[in-house]
């Protein structure tokens, strides 16, 4: 008898627990802090959570849910963290989750025993038949080598929650990632001066076309379209959305739209043309109570915000497990390890759009897999459906970006697989192994 286990139970990991569920598998959650909720559960005590007070997401509602859950009423189109939350324990509590959740159990090592696994939490060691990660990658914190020192306050966006703390400084905030871009503007409430240094362009857009949502242009119909037909469809319109970036300081994008994640703020861009917030050169150096900058100039500053990214890390498993990085992420279907039987990710992704309708088709996917109802390919099939997403990837984003989809294809080539199952279950369609997914 299969009997998986879930290492987390943020939105990723909820996902995994439903789909087990849904095949009646036997499965244990386990989570370090004492709730569920991951990132959106403001005040997490797993000391993995990233999430601050005016946390909101980019996406909106319609399109944020479970497929199996609706989301229901809510004050907003774009949730905050508080309500957020409360729909991923209203979807815990739908699917009778909480009692398979292990709280306060912290993994700390799995490794492979005898064609099983072997979990160790809390210093106790359970074997299980498959294991699913889906921790996340956004919990170690990634630093800049700068020379020099600096003397006052530096803090990670990763350990940002309120702008308290940068009242009445000058603030440089290092970096254009949505979390710089939307902790600036948290910042600039209180802060005497807020500058923005950005190391490289990038696609800034806000959450609306004026009152429509931008992801409301983002269909199914559409992405049937190709990637670079459907950049061309909405490159006119995050400019109509953005508005123009002259007076902002910032510099062009370096990349196709959509090569890299997309910056998303409402408030950002107004508040540059205003010059309640200015952009500058990118930080090249410390100087004690002020920073370089790459064009030769400096800025005075006691505080800095490092918007600079995570290392991606999986130190609970062994080095055979070949885990991925954002560089090198060798997972057939964006899932499946090929070093070693019986391991599987969920939720680590990238793609522009919401991601939890991508968490469910990576998580009815695995399902699928451990119940044994979708039949794999062999391992040199496999091997070579990671290579060739892999070339696609290279062919329309950037590199850097190993966790990158192309969200919608990518979530329709995993349903369809699962429908198949439907079907005619333990089979797989041949062509379907050496097909890209996106």
């Amino acid at each position: 008898m299969r009997r998986a286990a879930v290492v987390g139970a943020g939105g990723a990991g909820l996902a995994a627990a439903q789909a087990l569920a849904a095949r009646n598998v036997d499965f244990v959650v386990f989570e370090a802090g004492s709730g569920l909720g991951g990132n959106w559960r403001y005040g997490n005590d797993s000391g993995l959570s990233s999430g601050y007070q005016s946390l909101r997401a980019n996406t909106s509602r319609h399109h944020t849910a479970f497929r199996c859950f609706a989301i229901g009423p809510s004050r907003s189109l774009f949730l905050d963290h508080t309500e957020m939350l409360g729909y991923l324990e209203r979807f815990a509590d739908h699917f009778d989750l909480r009692r398979r959740i292990r709280f306060r159990t912290r993994v700390t090592a799995v490794r492979p025993v005898d064609g099983e696994w072997e979990v160790t939490a809390n210093g106790t060691r359970e074997r299980f038949s498959d294991v699913i990660v889906a921790s996340g990658f956004n919990s170690v914190p990634r630093y800049p080598e700068f020379p020099g020192s600096f003397t006052g306050l530096q803090l990670h966006t990763h350990d940002y929650r309120t702008p308290e703390p940068f009242a009445d400084r000058d603030v440089v905030v290092v970096g254009l990632g949505c979390s710089a871009a939307e902790l600036a503007c948290d910042i600039r409430t209180v802060a005497r001066s807020v500058t923005l240094a950005a190391r490289s362009g990038s696609w800034v857009v806000p959450r609306r076309v004026g009152v429509i949502p931008v992801d409301w242009f983002d269909t199914r119909v559409g992405s049937r379209l190709s990637i670079n037909a459907r950049r061309r469809l909405f490159v006119p319109l995050f400019r109509l959305a953005a508005g123009p970036r002259s007076g902002t300081g910032l510099p062009k994008p370096d990349h196709r739209l959509g090569e890299k994640p997309i910056t998303v703020s409402d408030e950002l861009l107004p508040l540059l043309r205003t010059h309640r917030i200015v952009a500058c050169a990118p930080v090249v150096e410390l100087r004690g109570d002020r920073v370089g900058l790459a064009d030769g100039t400096e800025r005075v500053a006691n505080a800095l915000l490092y918007g600079t990214g995570y290392r991606t890390a999986f130190d609970f498993l062994p080095p055979e497990a070949d885990a991925p990085t954002n560089q090198h992420a060798p997972l057939y279907r964006g899932v499946l390890s090929l070093a070693v039987p019986g391991l599987f990710f969920v939720g680590i992704v990238f793609g522009h759009g919401a991601l939890i309708p991508v968490m469910e088709a990576q998580a009815n996917w695995v399902a699928d897999v451990v119940t044994g109802r979708l039949a794999l390919p062999g391992p040199d099939a496999m091997r070579r459906s990671v290579a060739q997403d892999a070339a696609f990837r290279a062919r329309h984003f950037d590199p850097r970006f190993g966790f990158i989809w192309d969200r919608l294809p990518y979530i329709r080539a995993l349903e369809s697989e699962s429908a198949q199952v439907r079907r005619r279950p333990g089979r797989i369609a041949a062509r379907a192994a050496d097909a890209t997914v996106g």
